[in-house]
């Protein structure tokens, strides 16, 4: 990872660090499903067509396609050669041009009125320059990192049962992944969903391996979770909701995904000034009132707080009316 500056010393040290689904997203990368035994992939970055092909796309596709980037659709998630569903996601729709008066606006922080559209990016570097998941599983699935330790606990919490169709948002490692996938069974589905391509292989392996076929992997944006709309029964973000830089749109994207009735539950660090520790105020940008005073406002029906399970994270439950 880069250089920090010093007052970022200690966090570098000691903080536990936390799963990310938030990470800048690139029109390069890959997506994979694992469907049964199999990887399927789309690579957005090495296209292959055929003399066929290039005769019947427009030049405006193709242009598209050389500079390495696949061109924003609404179309449904293609099909797998088995079947199985390759989900990409769909950026939301650009803001308004500005004025054109040429002045930079900062960026926006939690306000206590409504998700902010975009905050600092900064948090997520060390996510897109550290790319080896063996590092970031030594630091996810360790003992002392509250959430590593409580996790049967949390699991047990959502409620699950099977048949259940579930989204892991910044599922980082997966270190909740292949649990969830156990609890809903082979008729449940799990989608693993993270902006960075790495930890989706590495999920895809601990799948694979495990012998899970109901895991899917899901290639996210800043702005959107990448799930087809009315896809999923629950939402689970563990210490991954402070790492999204563009909240208002990516909690529209989750209140899509997520049919009526389903649950978002959100699991994140407590960070009050004059409480929590120094590092851990100046890593997370809100408190937890702020963040459920946020969740509320894009539309979710806060159900409660989860105490006395966690002391270092709060651990809230909303619903999608």
């Amino acid at each position: 990872a880069g250089a920090r500056p010093a007052a970022h010393l200690h966090a570098a040290l000691h903080e536990p660090l936390d799963d990310v689904g938030a990470q800048e997203s690139r029109c390069s990368g890959h997506q994979r499903v694992l469907h049964g035994s199999n990887f399927y992939h789309r690579s957005w970055d090495r296209p292959v067509l055929n003399r066929g092909m290039l005769r019947g796309l427009g030049s405006i596709l193709v242009g598209a396609l050389v500079l390495g980037c696949t061109p924003a659709t609404n179309a449904p998630a293609s099909s797998s050669p088995a079947g199985g569903v390759i989900i990409d996601a769909a950026p939301a729709e650009a803001d308004e041009p500005d004025d054109g008066d040429g002045a930079d606006e900062p960026a926006p922080v939690a306000t206590g009125v409504g998700a902010p559209t975009q905050v600092d990016g900064t948090i997520n570097e060390r996510y897109a320059e550290q790319t080896n998941p063996k590092r970031w599983s030594a630091q996810f699935e360790r003992e002392g990192r509250e959430v590593f330790d409580r996790r049967d606990e949390i699991i047990a919490a959502l409620g699950l049962h099977e048949g259940m169709a579930v989204a892991d948002v910044g599922a980082g490692t997966g270190l909740f992944t292949l649990a969830l996938a156990e609890v809903v069974g082979p008729k449940g589905q799990v989608f693993a969903v993270d902006v960075q391509a790495y930890f989706l292989d590495h999920i895809g392996q601990k799948a694979k391996k495990a012998g899970l076929r109901n895991v899917e992997l899901v290639r996210a944006q800043q702005d959107a979770a990448g799930l087809a709309e009315g896809s999923v029964d629950l939402v689970l973000m563990c210490d991954s909701y402070h790492h999204v830089e563009r909240p208002a749109a990516y909690l529209d994207s989750l209140k899509a995904a997520l049919r009526p009735g389903g649950r978002l539950y959100i699991v994140d660090y407590i960070a009050i000034e004059g409480q929590s520790e120094p590092w851990l105020v100046e890593h997370v940008r809100a408190t937890p009132s702020e963040f459920r005073e946020e969740i509320e406002s894009a539309g979710f029906r806060f159900v409660g707080a989860r105490e006395g399970l966690l002391k270092q994270n709060f651990f809230f439950e909303f619903e999608r009316p």
